[in-house]
């Protein structure tokens, strides 16, 4: 005899209504995340969703599928005399300015040795993005007395000299970003950082950064 779907099913052994009755494996099948169901679901990454799998013990049906991401945009364009206040805001300090001196140029106060991404900063406009990682003190040094092949520097020593003699202000601002981890693996914030601000700023005094946009 066949039951309405309404109609209580018999309280027997091991049947629907038993207080006893134990629901059925479905299989291994059923256990499985796809991981890329739900990151397209979810809109987040498959490395994401892969890793929260697998730090919680689900290895079985982890099979990568084609997902296509869409383009990064590229940011915002700022102009010099904002720019300045935006990476103020952000964590950039003053650390001096450039003065003249007998030997040539020089920084007003002594620069720290950590590495990180500076700004030359002229009248309130951001003229120039750069990073070291061998410490900001010995970069600017070689702004200070460039090598024969260093034309960077030779470039930019030459460009500070002449604001300097028509009585301009040339301010240096500086940042130490802190090294993070993407998966387990090492990034490089400061590199990450100067690209950015160049593509976002496109200083006049970054060669590769007027009407450039970096890929």
């Amino acid at each position: 005899m066949d039951h309405d779907e309404d109609e209580k099913a018999p309280n027997v052994p091991g049947g629907r209504g038993s207080r006893n009755h134990q629901r059925q494996d479905p299989g291994p099948a059923s256990g499985r995340i796809f991981a890329d169901r739900g990151s397209d679901f979810l809109d987040i990454r498959y490395q994401h969703v892969r890793k929260v799998a697998v730090d919680a013990g689900i290895n079985e049906g982890l099979q990568r599928g084609i997902m296509v991401l869409p383009e990064p945009k590229a940011p915002a364009r700022v102009r010099e005399d904002v720019a300045i206040d935006v990476l103020v805001d952000a964590g950039f300090t003053l650390l001096g300015s450039w003065v003249s001196t007998e030997a040539g140029i020089g920084v007003s106060v002594r620069a720290p040795r950590d590495p990180g991404v500076y700004a030359f900063v002229v009248g309130g406009s951001v003229k120039y993005i750069g990073l070291t990682k061998s410490g900001f003190h010995r970069r600017m040094y070689n702004y200070q007395k460039p090598g024969s092949t260093q034309r960077t520097s030779q470039r930019l020593n030459e460009i500070i000299t002449e604001q300097l003699g028509i009585g301009a202000v040339v301010d240096i601002y500086i940042a130490a970003p802190p090294a993070l981890e993407w998966n387990g693996l090492p990034v490089h914030t400061a590199v990450g950082l100067e690209s950015a601000l160049i593509e976002m700023i496109q200083p006049p005094w970054n060669k590769m950064g007027v009407g450039v946009l970096l890929e």
